[in-house]
């Protein structure tokens, strides 16, 4: 009998050291399990952070670009001004000039002036419009282009509403907004461009103003040569012709190069650009300042 209880106390010792040997490993094992879970969790949170301020910074950027891009089109606009400012003094100062040749010219030297004067100034006036009217085109461009922005600006405030979607499409959509951004500065180069285009424009004025301290142009004792220019084509009198002959533009290029050989300094070109003549200010002032450059006594140096 006491073999018997001493074997049967040696079982029940066994199963309760194997019980307290098993519980405490799976605690170990749902304490791990708990850790993995919560650095996941910690990982999604930081890459969810992490993608959010992207997306900002992303519309920053952009909200800075559109800044620029309007501060290129005040400036584009103020250099406009000044060149027109400029024009303005320019005529002014040509006008306070006449009035001191006229009062010590003779009555047809004041006519004969008065006439090449009136022509000088339709060229300047042609000129002018279309500077107007390339600066109106600018400023439309520009005027496009921020409202394009401002749209983009609205849909990029909609898409940090929309977290979860936004987390989603991430990857593709900021591909797609450094392409826009790229395509901004594009602009915005294009935008100094003109810029620096318009000044080079109001140097041009500028020296162009100069040529007016010159002895006026005038066609008393040249060979005047008239050229009519419209839509409908181009028209010719030449010194001594009663009457002006259409004629096209090969032949017209011929034969003032001739005129030109012929009389060299003594040849002045009228270019006559009919009222209903169909043609913008740019058409009418780039084929006359073509013409006069290529042909008239006034372009010698």
């Amino acid at each position: 009998m006491s073999d018997g209880h001493f074997s049967f106390a040696s079982l029940i010792s066994s199963r309760d050291e194997y019980e307290e040997s098993f519980w405490p490993s799976f605690t170990d094992i749902m304490m791990v399990i708990t850790m993995i879970f919560l650095i996941v969790t910690v990982a999604v949170v930081l890459t969810n952070t992490r993608l959010l301020d992207n997306l900002r910074n992303s519309v920053l950027a952009e909200q800075a670009a559109q800044f620029e891009a309007q501060q290129s089109a005040l400036e584009a606009q103020r250099a406009a001004q000044e060149a027109q400012r400029a024009a303005f003094e320019a005529q002014k100062a040509t006008q306070q000039a006449e009035f001191q040749l006229q009062a010590n010219a003779t009555l047809e030297e004041q006519l004969e002036y008065l006439q090449q004067r009136s022509s000088s100034l339709e060229m300047e006036l042609l000129r002018s419009r279309a500077e107007a009217e390339a600066a109106r085109s600018a400023s439309t461009d520009k005027e496009a282009e921020l409202t394009r922005l401002q749209t983009l600006s609205r849909e990029q405030a909609d898409t940090l509403g929309l977290r979860e979607k936004a987390i989603i499409e991430l990857q593709t959509n900021l591909d797609e907004k450094s392409s826009q951004v790229i395509g901004l500065q594009t602009k915005v180069d294009e935008s100094e461009k003109k810029l620096l285009s318009l000044q080079g424009e109001f140097t041009e004025l500028d020296q162009k103003y100069q040529k007016l301290l010159k002895p006026a142009r005038s066609a008393k004792g040249k060979q005047v040569v008239e050229v009519v220019y419209s839509k409908n084509g181009y028209s010719i009198r030449k010194p001594g012709e009663t009457a002006a002959r259409s004629v096209n533009r090969s032949v017209l290029d011929g034969e003032l190069s001739a005129l030109k050989t012929q009389h060299g300094t003594d040849l002045y070109v009228k270019v006559i650009i009919p009222d209903n003549s169909g043609l913008s200010y740019n058409e009418a002032w780039r084929f006359t300042s073509e013409m006069l450059k290529k042909y008239d006594y006034y372009s010698e140096p």
